[in-house]
Formats: C-alpha cells, sequence, structure tokens
C-alpha cells in the first residue's frame, strides 16, 4: 500500500480550499434574484398599454374630422407595423427574467448528495488493480464534481449572467420606457379629441329635443374622463416598476461582479505555496 501522491493531496488541498473560499465570500442572494425574476409582471402591463395604444385608432375613429381622420390611419399603420418588433423587445426581456429565476432555484445546483457519496480519496494498491493512473482520474473526475457543487457553480453561474446580462437589459428596459413615455403622450393627445369634441357637442344641445343627447353625452364625458385618467395613471405605475426592476438588476450585477473578483482573488492565494 502507497501514501496518497503529494501532487494529488495539493489538488485535492486546492479544490477544497476554492470551495471554502467561494463559501466565504460575498454571495448573491437567490431569493433576491427569485424576487427580481418575479417582477416580470410589469411587462404584462406594458403589453396591455401597448396593445391599447395600437388600438387608439378604433377608439378615436368616430371623433375625427375628415382630415384628422387621414392623418390618424397613416399613424394606425405605422403602429401596428412596429407592434411585432415592440412585443419582441419585451417577450426578449420576459424570457430573460424567466431563465434567470430558474437559475436562481434553490436547489437548481445541489450535488452534494453525489460529492458525499464519493467518500474520502483513494490510494494506490499495487497488484491489486488500482495503480497511480486510476488514483489520478478519480481525483480529477471528483474536482469536475466539486465545480459543480451547489452554491459555488450556481453562483459563478448567476455572476455571469447577471454580469452580462446587464447592459442589453438596461438598453431594453430603457426601450420600453421611451415606448411608454409615447403611449402616455398619444393618450393624451387621443383625451384631447374625444373629451374636445365632446365639450363641444354638450355646449350646443340646449334644445329641448337634445335634452336626452346632452345627458348621454355628459354620462360619456364622465367614463372617458376616467378611462383617461386611469391610463395615464397605469403608465407612470408601469414605468416605476419597469425602473425598479433596472435599479434592481444593476445592484445584483454589481454584487455578483464584486463576489466573482472576490472569489479570483481567493483562489490566487490558495494557490501560493
Amino acid at each position: 500500500m502507497s501514501a496518497l501522491p503529494a501532487r494529488h493531496r495539493r489538488a485535492l488541498c486546492l479544490c477544497l480550499a476554492v470551495l471554502l473560499c467561494a463559501c466565504a465570500s460575498p454571495r448573491t442572494d437567490l431569493a433576491q434574484v427569485r424576487a427580481l425574476a418575479a417582477g416580470g409582471t410589469a411587462l404584462n402591463a406594458f403589453s396591455e398599454l401597448s396593445q391599447r395604444h395600437v388600438d387608439s385608432y378604433q377608439r378615436t375613429r368616430p371623433y375625427l374630422s375628415p382630415a384628422e381622420d387621414a392623418r390618424e390611419r397613416a399613424l394606425d399603420a405605422q403602429r401596428r407595423a412596429a407592434q411585432a418588433d415592440v412585443a419582441r423587445v419585451a417577450q426578449a426581456v420576459r424570457l430573460y427574467l424567466q431563465a434567470l429565476g430558474r437559475l436562481a432555484q434553490a436547489e437548481a445546483y445541489d450535488v452534494q448528495p453525489e460529492l458525499a457519496g464519493a467518500g474520502a480519496a483513494i490510494r494506490a494498491w499495487p497488484g491489486s488493480g488500482i495503480d497511480d493512473r486510476h488514483v489520478s482520474a478519480y481525483t480529477v473526475l471528483l474536482q469536475q464534481l466539486a465545480r459543480l457543487a451547489g452554491a459555488a457553480s450556481q453562483q459563478a453561474q448567476l455572476a455571469q449572467v447577471l454580469h452580462d446580462g446587464d447592459a442589453p437589459l438596461q438598453t431594453l428596459l430603457a426601450a420600453l420606457d421611451s415606448l411608454l413615455a409615447l403611449y402616455d403622450k398619444s393618450g393624451d393627445n387621443e383625451r384631447d379629441v374625444v373629451l374636445g369634441l365632446l365639450e363641444v357637442e354638450i355646449a350646443y344641445a340646449d334644445t329641448p329635443q337634445q335634452r336626452l343627447l346632452a345627458v348621454l353625452a355628459k354620462s360619456m364625458q364622465q367614463s372617458k374622463s376616467e378611462e383617461y385618467r386611469l391610463a395615464g395613471l397605469r403608465h407612470t405605475l408601469t414605468r416605476q416598476h419597469l425602473a425598479d426592476l433596472a435599479r434592481e438588476h444593476a445592484r445584483l450585477a454589481a454584487a455578483a461582479t464584486e463576489a466573482r473578483w472576490t472569489d479570483h482573488q481567493a483562489a490566487n492565494a490558495a494557490k501560493r505555496p
């Protein structure tokens, strides 16, 4: 029976040191990443507001003059042509957040049972079928398994995704914010057209024969006023939620980058004699 070769002892010690350092360094909070991913519900609100914007011409058509109708019809065609790409931008952000949420599941990278079942390092047994080649292969295989170990691998993957995904995510969220600002402005213009016409019609509906028409117009005016108020509020709230999403992702990405740097420094320190 021979002792475990020095090179294998060093390899195992290095592997353990890296894992221990990983546990001691700052970690990305999985629960916070999952909460971030769940924040993608703001994208549902964006999609609904986007569709409302596309349908603007259908709502305003009865209130338009011939000249206004021609202008709005051209804008309607433009909005509908762009809608598919707008939807793809929102879907890309949604899919990214869903994937991030799955990556942050608590048991996603749990291989501790496999590591525990492997047991301790083995020795070479000349003449009994286990030589130094087998000891080396065993050690390397466990090293590969250890690299997959729950926290270490999951944190590394999360750090990489958060770091690499932050810049494009921020850009796409900024695009959605700009679109919401456009939708809000368009909604204000629609409100002015619709309520403006109702205001004029109500003012001229002052004869006894038009009394019922005036009552109906006033009821519609109140209903439309509330509709546009709520739409404007949804624009504001959705922009706030997307801004919160952008800030939280940036914060987690920065924390993940710091953790990666700490792990790198710890690994280098562990390699020094």
